[in-house]
């Protein structure tokens, strides 16, 4: 495929609709990492894992109409292991949502996926495994009347390879393995994420790895049924290209986005283009978003009917913030790019779902504690949420 950035990433990319605030802060006063969201028709649910002290448990929070917390956060996981990244999705007879677990004395690494009420309360949990090795990252989607959940596994012991392999399984709504887990595809030991969308009745997932490449490059998988098929999405060009997340639109219209550090740093692009295009090779170039000269990371997208939805962290004046705007189904932005939540402490990486007229954005906002380094050695980590409207 071609790799020139197309001209209309010339558009007044740092022109900012209005001034932002804060976000809402809906995390309370514990440490709050990684959120995750979803949207039912009735109500919207955040997820992040962090909590008090030295522990990492998943929690899921209500929301009300007015996008303010609704009752206290609701402890999803049982506090013994470090938890961590939550993938929260809406399914007919609740919500799912999947995990992955650190053993402090061992470091084994499991994920984990929970069946939970429409008030997000538990109801049935099981482990995500192959038993090939530890097992990370994983991600759960609602196809029809069934869940399709996909992680990464690696050897229990690094050998040096930087191998991993990915992996599927099906299961009903009630937790039920409806065929045994397969392996998909390959990935790398540094490959840190996978996103995952529904397409008809395929699960397409995405995720960055190096395989047979120079840098890490954007990857692909199509789960069809019983067989998959993969693709790579970008070009060897020796710059990683990393963290993509594609979502489905309609009609077969996808929106990828991601980050790519080919122009000196990372900065955010953007691909509207219809699946099989990506699949076969022929998708258009990619669109530049963000211009800053900071690192602009966290790239995610959502579609609300015809129009796409983007969130990432940005850093403009030396604050980083979260930053979102609204393209149309091809790609043409539908406004400037609005600061969704200019507090006065760094912004972690955003989630973002469509709702009613808009979208609905949440992030972590922290503070580094004394020693550096990140999650439980922060000072503050809140999640706050924020909405960004479509077009002006």
């Amino acid at each position: 495929m071609s790799w020139r950035v197309s001209l209309i990433a010339a558009i007044p990319a740092l022109i900012l609709a209005g001034c932002a605030d804060e976000g809402v802060p809906i995390s309370g006063d514990m440490l709050a990492y990684e959120p995750s969201l979803a949207v039912t028709p009735h109500a919207a649910f955040a997820a992040w894992h962090g909590g008090t002290g030295d522990r990492s448990l998943i929690y899921v929070q209500p929301l009300d109409q007015a996008d303010r917390p609704a009752g206290e956060p609701i402890a999803v996981s049982d506090g013994r292991y470090l938890a961590y990244e939550p993938d929260l999705v809406a399914t007919a007879r609740g919500l799912a949502v999947a995990w992955y677990q650190k053993d402090r004395a061992s470091g084994r690494l499991t994920a984990w996926l929970a069946g939970l009420t429409p008030q997000g309360r538990r109801q049935w949990l099981l482990p995500l495994t192959a038993g090939t090795g530890q097992a990370r990252n994983p991600v759960v989607r609602t196809l029809g009347d069934h869940l399709e959940t996909a992680w990464i596994e690696q050897p229990a012991k690094d050998d040096g390879s930087n191998t991993a392999t990915i992996w599927h399984q099906r299961l009903s709504l009630a937790g039920e393995p409806l065929g045994p887990p397969r392996e998909i595809g390959q990935a790398n030991r540094d490959t840190w994420n996978l996103n995952a969308a529904v397409a008809g009745g395929n699960l397409v997932v995405t995720y960055d790895a190096a395989l047979g490449t120079r840098a890490h490059e954007l990857q692909m998988i199509v789960v069809r049924g019983g067989a998959s098929v993969h693709q790579r999405l970008s070009g060897d060009d020796g710059h990683a290209s990393v963290y993509p997340d594609l979502q489905m639109g309609p009609s077969g219209q996808a929106a990828l986005t991601w980050f790519d550090e080919r122009d000196g740093n990372n900065e955010v692009y953007l691909i509207a283009a219809p699946l099989d295009r990506l699949m076969d090779g022929r998708a258009p170039a990619p669109v530049r978003i963000s211009h800053s000269e900071a690192d602009s990371i966290g790239a995610y997208v959502a579609w609300n009917g015809r129009t796409i939805g983007l969130a990432w962290s940005d850093d403009l004046s030396g604050q980083r913030d979260i930053f979102g705007q609204t393209f149309t189904a091809s790609g043409t932005p539908l406004g400037p790019i609005r600061n969704l939540g200019a507090s006065r402490e760094d912004a972690g990486v955003p989630a973002i779902r469509a709702s009613g007229d808009g979208f609905l954005v949440v992030w972590n906002d922290y503070v580094a504690g004394a020693g550096g380094g990140r999650h439980m050695n922060m000072a503050s980590s809140t999640i706050r949420l924020a909405r960004l409207p479509i077009g002006n």
